[in-house]
């Protein structure tokens, strides 16, 4: 069985590429200056200053391919949803995040997908 990890700085670096192209300067200063990321039960809590959010997996697609789609309670007012690339949709309370087919993907299935130890594990099939 294969498992994919990512840790939690390369998350880290994604969110805040992230929020360097869609967010203001001082969004971007404030994030940078005082974030903590942990993973726990299955969702990524984010903690800026004295708030805190986080993203939660909501369901997942039997292949690598397909729509993720998460719950979250980000503030996404703060974010241009226009400067978002076009496989990333932000709701009120979901995130999806489609990944497109190829060969690999459609033929690599997941068989857990999980949050924990401050790294996302996708095992696969």
């Amino acid at each position: 069985m294969l498992e994919i990890k990512i840790d939690k700085k390369m998350i880290m670096d994604l969110l805040n590429k992230f929020i360097k192209y869609t967010s203001s300067d001082f969004i971007r200063k404030i994030f940078n200056a005082s974030t903590k990321i942990s993973f726990k039960e299955n969702s990524i809590e984010i903690k800026v200053f004295f708030l805190k959010y986080y993203i939660k997996i909501h369901k997942i697609p039997f292949t690598l391919s397909g729509v993720y789609e998460f719950e979250h309670n980000l503030p996404i007012y703060l974010i241009n949803k226009n400067k978002l690339p076009q496989n990333i949709l932000i709701d009120k309370n979901k995130i999806y995040i489609y990944i497109k087919g190829n060969f690999f993907t459609q033929n690599t299935y997941i068989d857990t997908f999980v949050f924990d130890n401050d790294k996302v594990i996708i095992k696969l099939k």
